[in-house]
């Protein structure tokens, strides 16, 4: 079986129980998201009956800043769900939701409302941009179509259902709560929720990317890329970014206007389409007939996300073109939906009694439902368009978020979705704070809700204009993010070959170490053999499991020595006393038997400390405090040189050398004096750069204050003279210019000796 083979059938392979978990308590947070922050739309009348008539023009704003607090928040989630431990990230999210949900539980005021509904939108905020990132690293690239698509087919779920239970149980006034009591269901699931995550283990990050498949197969090998402020940078260079990110500040405001705005365009008591229904169950019918446009929503997901997976496998590029297809059909199809809304009369109308008591009130709400249909056939076509044009707007849903991860690297995918999200749910809060004001508007020219409708579905047109645009970015970003993820799967490994090999290496040391302890401390060189023979052993089983036959051989054989030698020098001690003769003999048998530690690797290490040099150089004019540790690394390991190479120096007149040996005796006395001598220039470097650091600190600055200052260069592309000028003044940029100008003549001095070497 080839590698591609065994990939396929990595990625074929079936959930693990911890990954159910895992998406179960995801999914759970979802729902937890989508119905908190739609919950109160079928309950507006309600609300406005506690708190008072003023607020009925103003009972959006609740939702709406928490729809806006949730947007922005998302982006603090998303960030940092890239850069700290998302289970933490996950807990504090759900513990603010919890208390947001508390307090509306109890609010007795419309201030404490809005305080209430802030909460728990900065909880919520947490939801979209930590279950996206998590749930990529559960489902492979070529399933995630399908993935989303069952994702908006569950938002949507979760919507009606949040919406459902404020229709139905808020009116029935449970525990005296009355529409506060569906609140106390999402506080009890969001409690579950926090009890559950303690016993899941999130993914690694990038664990179903395709490009990092076999470093998957190893365990010590984890994808240690995390977000930083100047990937952020390198992140929003994609065009295809730009252009979904721009999309939502469109595409979200004809959903947004059905959703909010399509039970009250018929509930609505003076000018809704079904005012004159009786009250009892005029909300009820308004949500269920609202609720048929979610019909082709649903469906479209289902199909629209399979169709994206489908033709994504036949070129990456057809998500985008499917996205931009749909939009732009979309627009008619939801046009005609709203043309065919027709107010009704209450003779065409079942007879209603004074007053619908609990027990007829399924009875009467079917009636009503079929006289409309009965007498008014337009609903038919309503029913038909919203089916058509729902469906095909969910086209959009599924394939972006899923063209978002196709073009985002997994350590961006968390900030990229919070971006995403935020100019959707900004389009989304602004949408419902105008929407009053609008609707003020259209009434004073004799429109309402029915023209609010046809308003927003016009947003679709620029929507699917900036889809058309990312139809052409989005092959170019996919593969640069694929060139990207396999350059670091290969650098992985060759560090994961390169540490085996030194590791070895380290083994071959401590055997000659204990060669040299043998007549000083014959127990200390029993204990350094035990120690090689562990170290072998260790290296054995990694090359035997990632079935790495030469290491493996190799090292095999090493560990029979060294057994063979422990063998013999416990025997030894065994001697009382220990017989000088025998630890001589037992020196000549490593000497005979062990060969020097490998040169090559010890130029490689040497070669390792050049490049820490080199991530210095550049690095010195954003932040020199990383640089002097990158220099501190690079002294650390010219240092290991220089020890390894000193042990295999043999000095003269000590035995006669063959050719070869004398050979090789001057490769490492050259490589030797070479890692002196960038020892010391490193240290000379090093030495320069703790001048800047202690100048700045004498200016009555903290260490820490001063790594903050250094962050922004590094994060901005900034010139850390050009921040030192902004932060201290001309006097002392002049002290750093000079001291800086001085640092790059030592590194134009140190290239140069490099070039004579």
């Amino acid at each position: 079986m080839d590698i591609k083979e065994r990939k396929k059938m990595k990625f074929k392979m079936k959930f693990s129980k911890n990954e159910i978990s895992v998406i179960f308590v995801i999914l759970l947070l979802s729902f937890i998201n989508v119905a908190s922050l739609n919950m109160m739309i079928p309950s507006y009348s309600a609300i406005i009956a506690d708190f008072g008539e003023q607020y009925s023009s103003s009972i959006y704003i609740p939702d709406a800043l928490s729809v806006l607090i949730a947007a922005f928040t998302m982006v603090v989630w998303g960030y940092y769900t890239d850069r700290l431990d998302r289970n933490k990230v996950i807990r504090w999210g759900v513990f603010l939701s919890i208390l947001g949900f508390l307090l509306t539980i109890f609010v007795n005021s419309y201030g404490l409302l809005i305080v209430a509904r802030i909460i728990t939108g900065g909880g919520m905020g947490f939801a979209i941009p930590v279950g996206i990132s998590i749930l990529s690293d559960i489902f492979p690239a070529e399933e995630r179509s399908g993935l989303f698509g069952f994702l908006a087919i569950f938002s949507s779920t979760s919507n009606g259902t949040g919406q459902g239970l404020s229709a139905f149980l808020g009116p029935l006034n449970i525990l005296n709560l009355g529409w506060h009591f569906p609140f106390l269901i999402l506080f009890g699931l969001a409690v579950i929720a926090l009890f559950l995550l303690a016993f899941v283990k999130l993914p690694e990050m990038g664990s179903k990317e395709e490009s990092l498949a076999d470093l998957q197969e190893f365990d010590e090998l984890q994808y240690g890329y995390r977000m930083s402020r100047r990937a952020l940078i390198s992140m929003m260079k994609k065009r295809t970014n730009r252009y979904l990110i721009i999309n939502g500040l469109f595409s979200i405001v004809p959903g947004t206007i059905i959703i909010f705005s399509l039970i009250t365009t018929f509930s609505h008591p003076t000018d809704g389409l079904l005012a004159v229904l009786p009250s009892e169950i005029r909300i009820q019918v308004s949500t269920l007939m609202a609720g048929v446009a979610s019909v082709g929503y649903i469906v479209g997901s289902i199909v629209l996300s399979w169709l994206g997976d489908f033709l994504y496998n036949k070129n990456n590029k057809n998500r985008a073109i499917l996205a931009f297809i749909v939009n732009a059909l979309a627009v008619p199809f939801c046009l005609l939906m709203i043309f065919f809304l027709r107010p009704v009369m209450l003779s065409n109308m079942p007879a209603y009694p004074s007053e619908i008591s609990n027990d007829q009130f399924g009875f009467y709400v079917s009636q009503t439902i079929g006289a409309i249909f009965t007498n008014y056939p337009s609903y038919i076509f309503y029913v038909i368009f919203s089916f058509l044009g729902t469906f095909l707007s969910a086209g959009m849903v599924t394939n972006k978020n899923a063209v978002m991860v196709d073009v985002n690297l997994p350590e961006h995918r968390g900030t990229a979705t919070s971006l995403f999200q935020l100019t959707e749910q900004l389009g989304k809060s602004f949408t419902l704070m105008l929407t009053a004001g609008l609707l003020t508007i259209l009434s004073r020219i004799g429109m309402g809700y029915r023209e609010l409708l046809y308003i927003s579905i016009l947003f679709w047109i620029p929507s699917a204009f900036l889809w058309f645009l990312s139809t052409k970015s989005v092959v170019n970003d996919i593969y640069t993010k694929e060139i990207t993820l396999r350059e670091r799967s290969q650098v992985s490994f060759i560090d994961y070959f390169f540490e085996l090999n030194m590791a070895m290496d380290d083994g071959i040391q401590f055997v000659l170490d204990g060669k040299a302890q043998l007549e000083k401390n014959p127990k200390k060189a029993e204990k350094l053999i035990s120690e090689a023979i562990k170290k072998f052993k260790w290296i054995k089983n990694k090359a035997h499991k990632k079935m790495m036959p030469d290491i493996e051989v190799r090292v095999k054989l090493l560990g029979e020595h060294a057994k063979g030698f422990q063998k013999d020098l416990v025997s030894a001690l065994k001697e009382t006393p220990v017989s000088d003769s025998r630890l001589k003999e037992l020196a000549e048998k490593i000497n005979a038997n062990w060969p020097e530690s490998d040169l090559k690797n010890i130029q490689l290490l040497e070669e390792s400390a050049y490049l820490k040099v080199i991530e210095a150089r550049i690095g010195r004019n954003f932040n020199p405090i990383e640089s002097g540790l990158s220099l501190q690394h690079a002294i650390e390991i010219y240092d290991r040189v220089i020890n390894l190479c000193s042990d295999r120096i043999i000095e003269e007149g000590i035995k006669k050398l063959s050719l070869d040996e004398e050979e090789l005796q001057e490769r490492i006395h050259h490589l030797l004096v070479k890692a002196q001598k960038s020892k010391s220039n490193t240290e000379l470097l090093k030495t320069k750069l703790s001048e800047i650091v202690n100048t700045v600190l004498k200016e009555d600055i903290t260490r820490d204050e001063l790594s903050s200052l250094f962050e922004l260069t590094t994060d901005y592309n900034l010139k850390m003279t050009y921040v030192v000028e902004d932060a201290f003044g001309r006097k002392m940029w002049r002290k750093f210019s000079r001291v800086m100008g001085e640092i790059d003549d030592l590194f134009e001095e140190y290239d140069r000796w490099q070039s004579q070497e």
